[in-house]
């Protein structure tokens, strides 16, 4: 995978995009009704919050571009 300082700025755009949809997917699903087990949702929540702490970093470089 590139670096996000390799990657030209619309590029950048869309990855933030993909991101916020997964992001989106990931409390959608950790938030749905029903019986998701406990490590799941935690998991989901996990990974939602690693993929943050990404969108953070890529926003800092558009925004320093």
């Amino acid at each position: 995978m590139k670096t996000f300082s390799a990657m030209s700025i619309p590029d950048k755009r869309l990855t933030m995009q993909a991101y916020e949809q997964l992001s989106l997917m990931f409390k959608m699903t950790a938030e749905a009704p029903g019986n998701i087990p406990v490590e799941i949702r935690d998991r989901l929540l996990q990974q939602d919050r690693r993929l943050q702490q990404l969108m953070d970093a890529l926003e800092i470089d558009i925004i320093s571009e």
